[in-house]
């Protein structure tokens, strides 16, 4: 492994919608080097050597926390900042800093692991997460590296003071196999013994089964394995979903792999893949041809069977307009259910989300408005039907009916039980 150190211009991620998040990338490459991985793909502009060379950004700490000072906040929970703020007691720090609604970081970019074995020596994901906890705010991490507990002592601050999650990706329960995939990442069981540990310590931790590998990981031996391990570890949720392999390095090295170690199955995926998909899907009628089960609907299921929670309960950052997240959550879940479990009306699952993502970036509290002011939002009028529901009755019909009981909020206080908000 070469670990090249370099001063970045550029470090934060946002997107319309997610508003109330912020993503983090801290490394170029990853010495994981799973065979399925997205970040393979032509499209991210990887360096050629991606999985050998890492590149390091090692002024991480310092263009995130510009970032938040720019944003108006302030370190509240660093001892010494060698400032005036040193003369403010902690209260009064936090009372001039809330001004701003805060947001979620997400210490993961996706397609490089922030815990892969260059932060053994680096450690500029801790210097990150030591930012976060100075400035007050909630985290989420993604890895497939047991290294994350070398930082639970400070995961676990950050957590007592606002919120923090983390999430391992797990596709295969037997070793052997899961090192073909994932050769340099932490075994299966040493994922779910970390994950184990953090819910051990009150720290919110589920995992990701994804991709799950058609004709490998789809094996019931191996789902029903996984989803047994997750329960047994307490996990706090499960998320499902499949394969996609972009044109270019992303499919000819999973191809490589499936050659070199299940021969009998490459003319297979050949078939599947054939269209070249540039967002990496596979041919749905050879699909359906083969009678792969669907990962997404299949494990939704499996979630209802072992009793585990099929979704993130969504934290809701300090300062945003609590009602107008919580709906957009609901909206999204009833998007969900219409669009990729029951298959309703991908039409209405679409607009529903739209409307969702609207509610979020929307400055004004719609529990604080009028009834003609909430006529007047770009929604369809079904949308319409599902928000004046929630609002006059705290509840969506659409999810009791389809008896969708998964914990949607990470506290108690959600939209549901709470009475403050009125239509008027």
């Amino acid at each position: 492994m070469i670990i090249e150190k370099y001063d970045a211009k550029s470090l934060i991620r946002t997107s319309k919608r997610c508003p109330h998040h912020i993503h983090l990338n801290i490394y170029q490459g990853c010495f994981h080097n799973c065979s399925y991985c997205d970040g393979k793909s032509d499209e991210y502009f990887m360096h050629d050597d991606y999985s050998n060379t890492i590149r390091a950004k090692i002024n991480a700490p310092e263009l995130l926390e510009k970032y938040l000072i720019n944003k108006g906040f302030l370190p509240i929970n660093r001892e010494k900042t060698n400032t005036l703020l040193d003369f403010m007691s902690h209260s009064n720090r936090k009372k001039i800093s809330s001004d701003n609604p805060k947001f979620i970081i997400n210490i993961f970019g996706n397609i490089c692991d922030v815990y892969q074995p260059a932060e053994a020596e680096l450690e500029i994901t801790r210097k990150v997460l030591q930012v976060a906890y100075d400035y007050g705010f909630p985290v989420r991490i993604l890895t497939k590296n047991a290294l994350v507990l070398r930082d639970i002592d400070l995961i676990k601050k950050i957590n007592q003071d606002s919120f923090a999650r983390v999430a391992f990706t797990i596709t295969l329960s037997n070793q052997q196999e899961q090192l073909i995939f994932e050769p340099n990442a932490s075994s299966t069981s040493e994922r779910l013994s970390a994950l184990k540990k953090f819910r051990e310590e009150g720290i919110s931790a589920g995992g990701y089964i994804t991709p799950v590998i058609p004709w490998i990981g789809d094996k019931k031996t191996n789902l029903m394995k996984l989803f047994q391990q997750l329960k047994d570890a307490r996990a706090d949720f499960v998320i499902t979903g499949g394969l996609t392999l972009k044109p270019g390095r992303n499919k000819d090295d999973f191809l490589k792999i499936i050659g070199d170690y299940y021969p009998e199955l490459l003319i297979l995926y050949d078939e599947l893949y054939r269209n070249n998909s540039i967002y990496g899907q596979p041919d749905m009628e050879i699909w359906e041809r083969y009678k792969l089960l669907n990962p997404i609907k299949h494990g939704y299921q499996m979630s209802k069977e072992y009793g585990l929670n099929f979704f993130e309960p969504r934290y809701i950052p300090e300062g945003t307009l609590r009602t107008n997240l919580e709906m957009s959550t609901i909206l999204s879940r009833i998007a969900f259910l219409m669009g990729e479990i029951y298959e309703e009306s991908w039409q209405k699952a679409y607009e529903i989300r739209e409307a969702a993502i609207e509610l979020e970036n929307n400055p004004s509290d719609i529990s604080q408005m009028k009834f003609d002011e909430i006529l007047t939002l770009p929604f369809e009028k079904h949308v319409f039907r599902h928000i004046i529901e929630m609002l006059q009755t705290r509840r969506s019909s659409y999810l009791i009916k389809k008896e969708d009981n998964s914990q949607l909020f990470f506290i108690n206080d959600d939209f549901f039980s709470k009475n403050s908000s009125s239509l008027r």
